[in-house]
């Protein structure tokens, strides 16, 4: 399974792993593939019937294994969401740049710099959301508890030139 052309980073298409950390929801989520779903035995106990990939903004990756592996629920509170193979293109779906991953990372220590210090070590959900009245971008970090609640947010500014240019 390879993501969508249009948001490849070089000539061709990436392939699909677990673990990629990628945009995704119309470059509004930024999360991991937690799953790609590709033999019938795993669509029917996803209890789908086509290849799809799972994926969510729970952060870091490994706070993923300590949820059920079907998780399903509000994706800003680290639920897994299941995307079918031929919606992808229409989603977003794609991979964080280097540069994309540099100013994830910078963003992420300032949240946690930001946030109460006994909150500091929770996982974390991530969405890039616009600022109507400012007319830019913010990193949206809703940290969450062990029953996937959100008990802090914090909001970061993006900095300059975050996203990368696709062609």
């Amino acid at each position: 399974m390879r993501y969508p052309k249009q948001y490849a980073l070089g000539d061709e298409p990436e392939e699909v792993r677990v673990g990629d950390l990628i945009w995704w929801n119309e470059g509004v989520g930024v999360g991991f593939i937690e799953e790609v779903i590709e033999e019938r035995s795993d669509f029917e106990a996803w209890g789908i019937d086509k290849p799809s990939i799972a994926l969510s903004n729970l952060h870091p990756f490994a706070a993923n294994e300590a949820k059920h592996k079907q998780h399903i629920g509000f994706a800003a509170t680290g639920g897994s969401v299941v995307q079918a193979l031929d919606d992808q293109e229409d989603d977003g779906i794609g991979l964080l740049s280097d540069h994309e991953r540099s100013e994830l990372e910078g963003a992420i220590t300032e949240a946690r710099s930001k946030v109460t210090p006994f909150h500091r070590d929770l996982p974390f959900c991530v969405s890039a959301v616009m600022d109507m009245e400012r007319r830019e971008e913010d990193w949206h970090f809703h940290f969450v508890d062990r029953e996937y609640q959100i008990i802090e947010t914090v909001v970061v500014p993006f900095r300059p030139n975050t996203r990368t240019k696709r062609e």
